[in-house]
């Protein structure tokens, strides 16, 4: 409730999100963020995860707080959504969670990540052009998760990746069906 009556209050000076019914907000962004998860590799302690496009903090806060381990960092260009981020965090109190105020592009080439990342997932943003820069980025094994709203159907270049598996699934309240496209290395 924290985390929804801060994003109501900052959504009222700064863009987070076009929702602004709290019931819609909690399913729309709460539930599918936390949705989301299904996805992350098994395992998931002493992971780390890298959400792009941040935003509001979806869908990486609310995997936090359901995944306390999960180290993440939320990769958002906007300077004033990551003055959000970085409020939020604070105002949680959460541990081993950071923001990043860059593009995908300048972030995966300053090296310091290099095979970092377990698992990079993007729920707003649309990941499928700038997927080559996530090469650098996962480790062996790792996953890329894209939250959509419908299945990767003959998509022709996902830029080495493959189509490990592709999930389902619909929001309560006739909010809709959401596929979850799990991409992994050749």
């Amino acid at each position: 409730m924290i985390y929804l009556n801060e994003l109501k209050a900052w959504n009222r000076k700064i863009n987070l999100t076009a929702i602004t019914d709290p019931q819609q907000i909690l399913l729309k962004h709460f539930v599918d963020s936390m949705t989301c998860g299904r996805g992350l590799l098994e395992g998931i302690q002493e992971s780390s995860l890298l959400d792009v496009g941040s935003g509001g903090g979806f869908p990486g806060v609310p995997l936090k707080i359901i995944h306390p381990d999960l180290r993440i960092t939320l990769l958002e260009p906007n300077l004033k959504k990551t003055a959000f981020l970085r409020h939020l965090i604070g105002t949680l109190q959460l541990k081993d969670i950071h923001v990043v105020s860059q593009t995908l592009m300048d972030f995966s080439s300053q090296g310091q990540y290099e095979k970092y990342f377990c698992n990079i997932i993007s729920r707003a943003f649309d990941l499928l052009p700038h997927l080559h820069h996530c090469f650098r980025l996962l480790n062996k094994g790792g996953r890329v998760i894209l939250c959509r709203s419908k299945p990767l159907i003959d998509y022709e270049s996902l830029s080495g990746f493959t189509i490990e598996k592709e999930m389902s699934y619909t929001l309560p309240d006739g909010y809709g069906t959401r596929t979850l496209s799990l991409l992994s290395l050749h």
